[in-house]
């Protein structure tokens, strides 16, 4: 419901900063002759419908994608829809075990060399120059990955073909702020400069650099479009707007939360403030995510296809995810743990359950503001292929990302565990094991669940885009998986750190950073 208030508000707001009503740019193009309209793209992946019908073996034009809806005139049975819900849900949630491995293996790259030490560190204990040079290669190759996410992205949002014609010199944008990034620390390595406040003051020119370089490689993309497509009535502002926000907004909220949020999860003692926190921790996205999906489905029709469009929004809720299953991990109660995995599920079930009714509810509310106030206010279309594909796009990569995260957040507590402590492994690995495998089968039922909803009632084509466009969804996962690991591990490790401050106990013996880096685990 937050999410329909937020865009009522952002329809509102574009209403009124526009010189007439209309739903969106593409509106003004309908009389347009075809000689001006967007002919760019061939439009071959039209699959915007799970069951075929006579519309998608007619497909629709480009203004009709955007902008028409049509009715599934013979309903599917309950059977055919739930077999492909099922099959759907089984084989993304066999996608998960490779991509998690993957994000295994960068955690426990990721804590044996930049967050080596760590422990023995915070004891106040002094580390060799050979541990702090590993503890470099590691930063360098983390900046490397962290600022190539903006070529990679494009590489998601354009294909492979175009994006090497006209849009490869981002990565070597991208490979020049991550070496000077590296350079940096080497200097600060040579110098011995070091610096262990809450907020490290060495990682400022970093945090600055990234969105410098981001828009330096969107100029090179607003450019290549205003020359080589000079159909596109879009502005260069426009074009900018609608591809440097979602990651520009994302990193401004990944800054809060890195330094704002997990501080304040931390210095909760009462267990149920903690677990409050955790529930409303996924709602601070739904602002950013609103306003990107908003220009994902009505800005972007003249320089982006319909089946990439998702580039621009999925990648928003996976740090709001990622952060609410760490701390959903750091309940040792394992009811807590069972009771925050349900209510992400019943949550997602409901909103997809719901949605006929809230769309008729806002568009009851929004015909009588238009009576009496807000004449220039517009119910936007919320069945038209374009709508039906982003959400098909989106919820693959929210499954995903849902059981990613499940999976990574007890591999963060058990790798943490057994490269820090001297601990056997087996005590240590167990309880993640059974919490992973009640948390996968809470999700695929819920998530399967709401699959059948999206292909029974809205038409939602989630099976048939994950059967065709598989390796894209994997590959564009994956992006945001190793940018998460490398740029959220001490935040998203400090959550459930606290519970191995008590040395005293003799439960815990750091690991000897004094012995040959060959002899640690």
């Amino acid at each position: 419901m937050l999410e329909e208030i937020i865009a009522c508000f952002f329809s509102l707001f574009s209403a009124l900063a526009s010189d007439a009503p209309r739903l969106s740019r593409e509106l003004n193009d309908i009389n347009t002759s075809p000689s001006e309209q967007r002919t760019r793209y061939t439009w071959e992946d039209k699959i915007h419908k799970e069951y075929v019908s006579f519309e998608e073996d007619n497909p629709p034009s480009q203004i009709e994608y955007v902008l028409l809806g049509h009715e599934l005139r013979n309903k599917p049975i309950y059977i055919q829809s739930l077999l492909r819900s099922l099959k759907a849900n089984f084989t993304i949630t066999l996608a998960v075990l490779p991509l998690a491995f993957i994000g295994m293996a960068l955690i426990y790259f990721d804590l044996r060399t930049v967050d080596l030490c760590s422990k023995w560190e915070a004891k106040n204990y002094t580390v060799s120059f050979d541990v702090r040079r590993i503890k470099l290669i590691g930063e360098g190759f983390q900046s490397v990955i962290l600022y190539l996410v903006v070529p990679f992205l494009l590489l998601v949002l354009f294909g492979w073909t175009e994006f090497m014609r006209h849009y490869s010199s981002t990565i070597l944008v991208g490979l020049l702020a991550g070496i000077f990034n590296t350079l940096f620390l080497s200097f600060l390595l040579l110098y011995g400069i070091d610096d262990t406040s809450s907020i490290v003051t060495y990682n400022v020119p970093g945090n600055l650099l990234f969105p410098v370089a981001s828009l330096w490689e969107y100029a090179i993309v607003v450019r290549n479009i205003r020359q080589n497509h000079q159909t596109v009535s879009y502005s260069g502002g426009h074009i900018f707007t609608v591809l440097a926000v979602p990651v520009l907004s994302t990193l401004a909220m990944a800054v809060f939360y890195k330094y704002a949020v997990v501080n304040w999860f931390i210095s909760l003692d009462n267990v149920l403030y903690k677990f409050i926190l955790a529930v409303l921790t996924p709602t601070l996205a739904l602002v950013p995510t609103t306003i990107c999906r908003h220009m994902a489905l009505w800005r972007t029709s003249e320089i982006i296809e319909p089946e990439r469009s998702f580039a621009l929004v999925y990648f928003i809720r996976a740090m709001f995810i990622t952060l609410y299953r760490i701390m959903q991990a750091d309940f040792e109660n394992i009811w807590l743990f069972v009771g925050l995995s349900l209510l992400s599920g019943v949550s997602s079930l409901l909103k997809t359950a719901t949605v006929g009714i809230r769309e008729n509810a806002w568009a009851r509310v929004i015909r009588f503001l238009n009576k009496t106030c807000c004449t220039r206010l517009h119910h936007l279309p919320g069945n038209t292929p374009h709508h039906r594909r982003l959400k098909a796009d989106t919820e693959i990569q929210n499954i995903l990302f849902e059981n990613n995260s499940l999976i990574l957040s007890q591999s963060y507590i058990v790798l943490y565990t057994i490269t820090k402590f001297q601990l056997s492994d087996w005590p240590v690995l167990k309880p993640s094991l059974t919490r992973i495998a009640i948390g996968l089968v809470i999700e695929f039922v819920f998530n399967f669940l709401s699959t059948f909803i999206r292909i029974q009632w809205y038409n939602i084509p989630t099976a048939r885009v994950w059967s065709k466009n598989w390796k894209r969804h994997v590959f564009a996962n994956a992006i945001i998986l190793a940018v998460l690991v490398y740029y959220f591990t001490q935040p998203l490790l400090a959550v459930f750190q606290d519970r191995f401050h008590d040395f005293g106990t003799g439960n815990y013996t750091i690991r000897n950073c004094t012995l040959p880096y060959e002899s640690w685990r």
